[in-house]
């Protein structure tokens, strides 16, 4: 599970965040990500609430989080990939400019993972 950090200040109501996969189509990716959180008083990511799924490149999420909120998290894993294949993902602001990004290449097994957070000043 990913869980945000929380702080006070600031005078929005909230944060856009875009998550961004790309990469070969010829495998299942597993993502992780801080979703949707709009409540002052969330501090961790609830039961109810999808913050993991299966998914095939390229894809992407787009979610709001409230101004209290101070990071993002997003990940992705592939485990059963073709050796070699290289994906990128991306944590993007509302105006899509990259936040943060990286890039993974599976190992000879077809293994590969990435975690991405990034915080805000």
């Amino acid at each position: 599970m990913l869980i945000s950090c929380s702080k006070g200040g600031g005078n929005a109501p909230g944060y856009t965040y875009t998550y961004k996969l790309t990469g070969p189509a010829t495998s299942i990716v597993q993502v992780q990500y801080t979703p949707t959180m709009t409540d002052p008083n969330m501090t961790e990511v609830p039961d109810d609430i999808e913050y993991e799924e299966d998914v095939t490149p390229p894809w992407e999420k787009t979610v709001t989080l409230h101004k209290n909120i101070s990071g993002a998290g997003f990940s992705a894993s592939v485990s059963d990939g073709v050796p070699g294949a290289t994906y990128t993902i991306s944590i993007l602001n509302k105006d899509g400019n990259v936040l943060k990004t990286g890039d993974f290449t599976l190992d000879s097994y077809g293994h590969g993972v990435l975690l991405l957070n990034y915080y805000r000043n």
